[in-house]
């Protein structure tokens, strides 16, 4: 993807949000492109590069059909803006194997994504893996669960085009309390060829001829109420090209997702070939984050990871600069100070990499490096925060990611 087609992409964004300024790929001054690289700390991209080869090479006769890339990480990435423009830009290179996981995020009282829906006209009951009065360690991949109120369970899925992009679907992989009692779900409206199994608890795919953006499942629970917890679901269309997941929730930190019980293994379930983790902010905002303890977090959530996906390629991206809100003695009012455990955490994250010959994207260095929050902000890439971007900074922020695999990728076909 050239510049031109990243600006428009990001320009649509910005129509799609009512955006009264278009923050363009020149627009926040200090960038530093030259840094939009991977740092491969020698590990080897090979086998993900081969299956993405395959999959523009209209002879090869590899089985490869699907890439699947797990974008993990904390409210940067549940917002959706930041996972979006990655996903619209390598589906456009490599094509579009899907929407990709969605989670119930609404009906768990928190902000969605925009590009698609989960409803029901049920009550529910929600658990997150964040920690705090909702946590539980029983959530599933997607690091949240809703579990319906009453013995009726009734839910929507439906996605939305907003760049005219395709997002049909014609499976819908339904992942769930792992129990063979299971409410049986069917469809209100029977689509052709419709087909239900599930390949082990825990997971029921739901197959039809024909792509569609809307689906409601309706069924009735006789169990326990817990036995109908649902976690989210991955829309895919039968067709080659690049599957990307999006997992992301507020205030998440690599401890929030190692909490979780057996978590590599239900992230093992989306089969990835690239995980992709982007945490580090909230921990870099905690007064009791040391260097040691953020390299242990990062190891045990990468050593699960590993264990139950051991071809799956890690790619660890750093916080970008941030500031943190205090206030003042005197007269009360509120200030933004230089945030002192950011540099702590991104040295962790790149030491960690370094080590173990993981990958590592420098958000910090390519955003601008210290002090660069401000100039994001001015140049209404970021909101007055300091820490989270607008709906356009996150969408560049996509873009150069995307950039910065495209890069690596062609200079091992060359």
């Amino acid at each position: 993807m050239n510049r031109g087609i990243a600006l428009l992409l990001i320009t649509l964004l910005c129509n799609v949000v009512g955006a009264t300024h278009t923050v363009g790929l020149d627009t926040i001054s200090c960038i530093n492109w030259e840094a939009d690289t991977i740092i491969f700390n020698g590990s080897d991209w090979s086998p993900i590069f081969d299956r993405m080869q395959a999959l523009q090479d209209t002879t090869s006769g590899h089985d490869c059909k699907v890439v699947s890339v797990v974008h993990l990480g904390d409210s940067h990435v549940q917002a959706g803006f930041f996972s979006e423009a990655l996903r619209l830009s390598l589906q456009q290179q490599w094509g579009n194997a899907g929407r990709g996981l969605i989670a119930p995020l609404k009906i768990c009282k928190t902000n969605e994504p925009a590009d698609y829906k989960i409803a029901s006209s049920g009550s529910w009951q929600h658990k997150r893996c964040v920690i705090g009065k909702k946590f539980s360690d029983k959530v599933g991949v997607s690091g949240i669960s809703i579990t319906p109120t009453g013995s009726e369970v009734d839910i929507t899925f439906e996605t939305m085009s907003r760049y005219g992009e395709e997002v049909g679907f014609n499976t819908l992989r339904l992942f769930h309390a792992p129990t063979d009692k299971f409410p049986l779900l069917m469809p209100t409206d029977t689509p052709l060829e419709f087909n239900t199994y599930s390949p082990h608890a825990g997971e029921t795919y739901f197959t039809w001829r024909d792509t569609t953006h809307h689906i409601q499942l309706r069924g009735y629970n006789t169990h326990a109420h817990e036995h109908a917890a649902i976690y989210g679901a991955s829309l895919e269309n039968g067709n080659s090209g690049i599957i990307l997941h999006a997992i992301g929730n507020n205030s998440a930190t690599y401890e929030c997702y190692n909490r979780v019980e057996n978590y590599g293994m239900k992230l093992a379930l989306l089969q990835p070939h690239l995980v992709i983790i982007s945490m580090g902010t909230n921990e870099s905002v905690s007064r009791s984050t040391t260097h040691q303890s953020m390299y242990e977090q990062i190891d045990a959530l990468v050593g699960s990871i590993r264990e139950q996906s051991p071809e799956a390629i890690i790619l660890l991206t750093t916080p970008a600069d941030n500031k943190v809100r205090k206030r003042r003695r005197k007269n009360g009012k509120r200030y933004y100070a230089e945030n002192t455990q950011l540099t702590i955490v991104t040295e962790a994250i790149k030491s960690y990499g370094a080590d173990h010959n993981i990958a590592v994207w420098d958000w910090y260095t390519i955003g601008g490096g210290k002090g660069s929050c401000e100039t994001w902000v001015k140049e209404k890439g970021m909101r007055k925060d300091h820490i989270h971007y607008t709906a356009q900074g996150y969408a560049l922020q996509g873009y150069l990611l995307y950039q910065s695999i495209q890069k690596a990728y062609d200079e091992y076909t060359r």
